[in-house]
C-alpha cells in the first residue's frame, strides 16, 4: 500500500512539473501566426529614463507590427503566382551576391596593402597623365584681400612678393588683423572660380591673372595675388590636384587583382580535392 502511495506522489509531482513546464513556455509565448511564434525573450526593452510612461504603448506596438508584417508576409507567399515565382529566384541571386560581396569585403579588409607611396602615386601619374584632365582652371599662388583702408600695405606688398617662406609669420600677422580672406600655401592649387568669389572680383579680372604679381583692386578692397603657376581646363590636372584620385585607382586595382587571385586559389584548392565536376 505504501509503495502504491509513493508512485501515486511520485505522477503527481511528475505531472504538476509538467504542468509548471507547460506554463512557463506559455508565458514566454506573445503572439503567433501559422506557426511562427513571437516570445518574451525577442521583443526589446523599451524601459529608459525618458519613456517609462510609454513602455506599454511601445510594447504592444512593437507586437501589432510583428503580426501584421507576419500576416503581410504570409499573405505575399499565398498570392505568389506562377510567373511571379521567379521573385524567389530572384531572392537567392541577391542572398548569394550579397554572401560573396560581404566575403569579398573580409578578405579586402584583412589583407589589402593599403600603403601607397608616393613614388608608386608619381609613377601612375607620369604613366597616365593624359588621363587626368581639368575641368576647371586652376592657380597655384598665395592672396590676401584686405581693405584699402588697412594699414602697412607697403610692407604686405614687400612680404607677398619677394621671400614669402622669410616673411611667413609677418603675413600671417598682417592677416590676422587684417585680411577679409587670406591663402598662404604656397603649394595648394586653388580654382580660379574660387578666388573670383572670394574676392568678389569681376571676371575679366580674374581670368586674365599673370604669373608673378597681380593687383585687383576697387573702391573698398584690395586682392594682392602672387601666382606662382596656371593651368586651364583640358590641361594636364597638377600632381597634387589628382593625388587623392590616384591612391582610388591603385587601391581599386589591387583589390580587383587580390579578389582574382583568391578565386584562383580557390579554383585550384578545390580541383586538387576534387571537389566539383564538370559533366560534358
Amino acid at each position: 500500500m505504501r509503495l502504491v502511495y509513493a508512485l501515486l506522489v511520485l505522477i503527481s509531482i511528475g505531472l504538476s512539473s509538467c504542468s509548471l513546464f507547460i506554463n512557463e513556455d506559455d508565458k514566454e509565448k506573445v503572439a503567433r501566426v501559422e506557426d511562427q511564434y513571437l516570445f518574451e525573450s525577442d521583443i526589446p526593452n523599451f524601459t529608459n529614463e525618458e519613456s517609462q510612461g510609454d513602455t506599454l504603448a511601445q510594447r504592444n506596438l512593437y507586437i501589432d507590427n510583428w503580426v501584421k508584417e507576419k500576416l503581410l508576409l504570409q499573405k505575399a507567399l499565398d498570392n505568389l503566382t506562377e510567373k511571379s515565382a521567379s521573385f524567389e529566384k530572384q531572392l537567392e541571386n541577391y542572398r548569394n551576391t550579397l554572401l560573396i560581396y560581404t566575403f569579398e569585403n573580409q578578405i579586402i579588409n584583412q589583407k589589402l596593402d593599403t600603403l601607397v607611396s608616393v613614388k608608386e602615386l608619381k609613377k601612375y601619374y607620369k604613366s597616365n597623365s593624359e588621363n587626368f584632365k581639368l575641368r576647371e582652371d586652376v592657380m597655384q599662388s598665395i592672396f590676401v584681400a584686405t581693405l584699402n583702408t588697412a594699414p602697412n600695405t607697403d610692407s604686405l606688398e614687400q612680404w607677398m612678393y619677394q621671400d614669402v617662406a622669410y616673411y611667413k609669420a609677418d603675413l600671417i600677422e598682417f592677416c590676422s588683423q587684417f585680411a577679409i580672406a587670406c591663402h598662404l600655401d604656397t603649394l595648394e592649387w586653388i580654382p580660379l572660380a574660387k578666388i573670383k568669389e572670394i574676392g568678389n572680383l569681376p571676371a575679366d579680372k580674374i581670368f586674365n591673372l599673370t604669373i608673378g604679381k597681380n593687383l585687383i583692386q576697387d573702391s573698398l578692397t584690395t586682392m594682392y595675388i602672387n601666382s606662382y603657376a596656371i593651368r586651364l581646363k583640358g590641361q594636364t590636372a597638377p600632381f597634387s590636384w589628382v593625388k587623392n584620385q590616384l591612391k582610388s585607382i591603385i587601391l581599386n586595382k589591387r583589390k580587383i587583382e587580390l579578389i582574382a587571385n583568391v578565386k584562383q586559389e580557390i579554383f585550384e584548392s578545390a580541383t586538387l580535392k576534387k571537389e566539383y565536376e564538370v559533366y560534358e
